[in-house]
């Protein structure tokens, strides 16, 4: 909740459009969209007047239904500067099949309709007040494509995630789509030419790596690096109460678990033990604490051993497990403490790498240099 409404803010304070709704944000969007002190809270946050879904609806009176769409009026930048433009920006998103989630009660408050559906019922009153018509689509490939084919009235779909790496669009029928690359790691920048009589000539996609070359803009770092902190402190404090009720021995040494720790494979495996203690696999949560970024769990799973797997908690409950170890290349090693035999953990390079060291988290990785940093 800290993290939506810290993005909530920044992203009103820097003047985004939109932002589509998916099925994990049906929590946050239960609290927001109450009837009871909305306008005090639009009037804090006024970009959640801005989150959009034409398919999630509220299943009682005491809920909002989130706008469908939001047009925004622009001038062109060339040929015509003189000439305004109307763009419908819509929302659609694909319930998760067969998410336990789905069942909580937070959810009760919001149901999510199927999105062609909502496309045939609201694309054809948006195109009558607007040029153009953006659709931003949180579904799968194949769902984006039948939502082009389906409604001749959309001109570009903007789809969740990144699926090629040179940012090609697609055609289906007058649609052309392109897709957001995860994590915001790189801006998708999507230009669109115009005709001189009003329709679209071209549209032309890339992507701009948002790395260390890239300098961060102060006011945007500020704002950052104050959300980070306040998120950081909340997840201390939560974990320390969840500490103070639980048997501290129960959660920090668990004797049921399958992950060790690299402490325990030091005893057989001394020498490749201290190759990993001068590694910088062996301080990988130091690099997320100096970013503040030791509780998110987009950046987590890479710097810890087990994370969503039974291993890695959180720094106050599993601290053992902090940090890239023995386990998170060769794999959970408690049955083969027990039964020690060759074999174990037989790890391909550098396929098994490159599960973390991807182009947008590790753009300079390169097998050969890093290998003989770790080699064993």
């Amino acid at each position: 909740m800290t993290k939506n409404r810290w993005v909530v803010k920044a992203y009103g304070d820097f003047k985004q459009d939109a932002a589509n709704l998916t099925t994990s944000d049906l929590p946050y969007l239960s609290e927001v969209l109450k009837k009871d002190g909305y306008e005090a809270r639009a009037g804090e946050y006024p970009f959640i007047k801005r989150l959009i879904s034409a398919n999630i609806l509220p299943l009682d009176d005491a809920h909002l239904a989130p706008a469908p769409y939001v047009i925004r009026e622009i001038r062109l930048k060339r040929g015509a500067p003189e000439k305004t433009l109307r763009v419908g920006i819509v929302g659609f998103t694909e319930a998760r099949p067969k998410d336990p989630l789905q069942t909580d009660p937070v959810y009760a408050s919001y149901r999510i309709d199927d999105p062609l559906q909502a496309a045939r019922r609201v694309l054809p009153e948006l195109k009558a007040k607007v040029d153009f018509i953006v659709a931003l689509a949180y579904m799968p490939q194949e769902k984006a494509q039948q939502l082009a084919t389906e409604n001749p009235e959309i001109d570009t779909i903007i789809g969740a995630r990144q699926i090629n790496n040179q940012g090609e669009v697609q055609h289906f029928n007058r649609a052309t789509i392109a897709y957001a690359y995860n994590e915001t790691k790189f801006l998708g920048e999507l230009r669109m030419y115009v005709n001189g009589d009003g329709s679209i000539q071209n549209q032309v996609n890339r992507f701009v790596a948002l790395d260390s070359v890239i300098p961060d803009d102060e006011k945007a770092l500020e704002v950052v690096t104050t959300a980070h902190s306040e998120f950081t402190n909340e997840q201390n404090q939560s974990a320390q109460q969840i500490l103070s009720k639980s048997q501290p021995a129960s959660i920090l040494t668990p004797t049921n678990a399958n992950y060790v720790g690299a402490e325990s494979c030091a005893g057989c495996h001394a020498r490749e033990y201290a190759v990993w203690q001068q590694s910088r696999h062996a301080h990988a949560m130091a690099t997320l604490e100096k970013k503040n970024q030791q509780f998110d769990n987009e950046c987590v799973g890479c710097h810890v051993v087990g994370f969503e797997k039974g291993g890695f908690q959180s720094l106050v409950t599993t601290p053992q497990l902090a940090n890239v170890q023995c386990e998170s290349c060769h794999g959970p090693a408690r049955d083969h403490i027990e039964k020690p035999a060759k074999g174990f953990g037989v790890m391909e390079t550098p396929v098994g790498c490159v599960q973390c060291h991807t182009q947008p988290n590790s753009p300079d990785f390169n097998f050969a240099s890093y290998w003989a940093q770790v080699a064993h």
